[in-house]
């Protein structure tokens, strides 16, 4: 679906983006994207790696440091020197020190954004005013719980977020979190810079929001991250930017868009809102009586809304679902674990209900005929 991601970012998303930034006069920014691993001056915990991964996902050169390898009395210290090192400023604190703490981080850069998984045992996580004098963040960034749950207290409000859900927060706000069992999350972390202008900041801060699983515009926002997460590899480094700034203006139209940017940011919501569907096309096209009808009412839309957003595309839906059909049909034809299965087979495994079909289509999307590419 890269292509597909490729054309859409250039076509739709530049016209996004050019709104966005020129509105507000930060198009300098546009290519700014700090060192993935800047340190605040500390030392080095030890025992932390980068490498890159065999994984398309992963293929950004990627940070990992845990605590297995350190003393048992000396892990929870370390913890707390990583967490100031690789996630912002704070002050860790355990209540019960009877038992070895277990953590890991794993950090990695996406052009502009900083990814940065964690997971460990539970405790309390303060970000005091003392932190925050001490190392202002450079940043906002958006919490997702993976798994289990996690409350958040700021200025006499508490926030709890279970798992799927979404946090928007600045970490210039002081805060606590803590968990009544293992934290299990991660954060994407976008340059304050790109992001603030967008918003509509009353008090010009930007108090804890939470966006719940139930909610349209967490589903948006968590759909695009999977998007570059999963397909930040085969990106240009300007589609990638692109893609960075459509992510704003999602967060922006979420937290409360400025006026003058609030057109673009719907632009921004249907771009994401297209990649769902399409990612929903993917893994329902081996279905041969699939239909747009089935794929607008699973996305909650109208059929005239499904058709519509296509136009965002450089194809329609029937187009979009042969595509991806001929894409399916093209890896298996080559993947040793279907050799058993004929061409015809093959052909239906990926969702065509007629051979002629399917025969006729793949040879005009390839140049060649499902056989002979099985053969070369």
């Amino acid at each position: 679906m890269s292509d597909f991601i490729e054309h859409l970012l250039t076509e739709c998303l530049l016209i996004i983006i050019m709104t966005l930034f020129v509105c507000v006069h930060i198009h300098a920014n546009l290519f700014a994207s700090a060192d993935a691993f800047d340190t605040v001056g500390r030392e080095r915990p030890r025992r932390a790696r980068r490498r890159a991964r065999d994984n398309p996902e992963e293929t950004a050169m990627v940070m990992e440091w845990s605590t297995d390898s350190v003393p048992a009395a000396a892990r929870f210290d370390q913890w707390r020197e990583a967490c100031c090192e690789h996630v912002y400023a704070l002050t860790p604190e355990r209540a019960s020190r009877g038992s070895a703490f277990h953590g890991a981080i794993t950090r990695r850069q996406l052009g502009a954004l900083d990814v940065t998984d964690i997971a460990c045992d539970g405790h309390v996580v303060r970000r005091r005013e003392q932190d925050i004098s001490e190392c202002p963040g450079d940043t906002y960034y958006i919490y997702l719980q993976r798994q289990g749950r996690a409350w958040f207290d700021q200025r006499q409000r508490r926030c709890v977020a279970e798992a799927g859900d979404i946090v928007i927060a600045d970490p210039n706000l002081a805060f606590s979190t803590g968990t009544d069992g293992a934290f299990d999350f991660r954060l994407w972390r976008i340059d304050r810079a790109r992001l603030r202008p967008l918003l509509a900041l009353r008090s010009g801060e930007l108090p804890m929001l939470r966006i719940g699983r139930e909610q349209a515009e967490r589903e948006l926002i968590a759909s695009w991250l999977d998007t570059l997460l999963r397909q930040h590899a085969s990106l240009s480094p300007a589609s990638l930017e692109l893609a960075v700034g459509t992510l704003c203006a999602l967060v922006a139209g979420a937290a409360g868009a400025a006026p003058e940017l609030r057109e673009p940011t719907k632009l921004a919501r249907r771009q994401a809102l297209l990649q769902r569907v399409m990612r929903e096309v993917e893994r329902r096209a081996p279905e041969m009586d699939l239909t747009p009808e089935r794929i607008a009412t699973s996305a909650g839309l109208s059929l005239r809304s499904l058709h519509q957003l296509f136009l965002l595309a450089d194809c329609s839906f029937h187009e979009f679902l042969t595509r991806t059909r001929l894409a399916r049909a093209h890896a298996l034809l080559r993947d040793p674990s279907a050799r058993h299965l004929g061409t015809a087979e093959i052909g239906f495994a990926a969702g065509f209900g007629e051979v002629s079909t399917f025969y006729r289509r793949f040879r005009q999307r390839y140049g060649m005929t499902p056989g002979e590419w099985r053969a070369g």
